[in-house]
């Protein structure tokens, strides 16, 4: 009975791989939920802080983990010292996200996706975000996030590198 096993499987891989930017599930409320994590990476990039605030509830954490040859090095600070980060930078960040899966039970849902990050048209590093998500009054709001920084020789975005803008 394996070879059922192995053609599930790899339906379920070919369902999950369908678009980069699209959860694998397509109800209203996880792409609703993709839509906002969406929206925060699309917020960076443009360097809007006003819209950084309105996706994430305030006082929201971000923590990167990221092996050093020394240990793991754990970097936590709060959406605002990234939101003032942005306003002094003169260099893009581009933030991608792909086969991006979620997991929602009433008013909380997490985001777990593989992404690539670029500063100022360059690769700079890939690994996978975690988002957490809960449903207020206006809607989802980002929480926290976790992510690992793996500075790979490349990106493994099915979209392959990010166009010249």
């Amino acid at each position: 009975m394996k070879a059922p096993r192995a053609i599930l499987a790899l339906l379920v891989g070919l369902f999950r791989a369908s678009s980069a930017a699209e959860p694998a599930s397509t109800d209203d409320e996880t792409v609703a939920i993709v839509a906002v994590v969406q929206r925060f990476f699309d917020d960076l990039h443009h360097k809007n802080g006003d819209e950084l605030r309105a996706v994430c509830q305030p006082g929201a954490q971000f923590t990167s983990g990221r092996a050093r040859p020394e240990g793991c090095t754990l970097r936590q600070r709060p959406v605002e010292t990234a939101i003032a980060e942005l306003a002094t930078l003169k260099e893009t960040w581009l933030e991608r996200m792909w086969t991006p899966t979620v997991q929602l039970n009433g008013r909380i849902a997490v985001v777990w996706t593989r992404y690539d990050f670029y500063r100022g048209g360059k690769f700079s590093h890939n690994g996978t975000d975690c988002f957490t998500l809960l449903k207020t009054d206006e809607g989802w709001k980002i929480v926290c996030g976790a992510y690992s920084v793996e500075p790979a020789a490349h990106t493994h975005h099915p979209s392959g590198a990010p166009q010249k803008q």
